[in-house]
């Protein structure tokens, strides 16, 4: 079942439609948009919405690799085509380079 339990009124960021990689339970995924407070991820596998999960981002640029290591919790659940998309509120986030 794939309810919402974020309304509209609750986007209070702007979003910036992007494509990074990203990593939920060793799932991998690419982003489809980032705010300043969450991300909606395109990934195989789905979640469940009031879960709390840890997942990944990866940012790079000219001189170094980053990857953006967040805890966050599932807002909303999407069927798009063959994939789930995840709206995931951050709860806390680290930044870490990448080697």
């Amino acid at each position: 079942m794939f309810t919402s339990t974020a309304t509209v009124k609750e986007q209070r960021s702007e979003r910036y439609r992007t494509d990074l990689s990203t990593t939920v339970h060793g799932v991998t995924g690419v982003t489809d948009n980032i705010s300043a407070t969450g991300f909606y991820i395109l990934q195989d596998q789905q979640c469940e919405i009031g879960s709390r999960i840890d997942f990944s981002v990866d940012l790079v640029t000219r001189h170094v690799r980053l990857k953006l290591c967040c805890e966050g919790e599932v807002v909303r659940v999407d069927r798009v085509d063959a994939r789930f998309g995840i709206a995931l509120k951050i709860l806390s986030q680290v930044m870490k380079a990448v080697n």
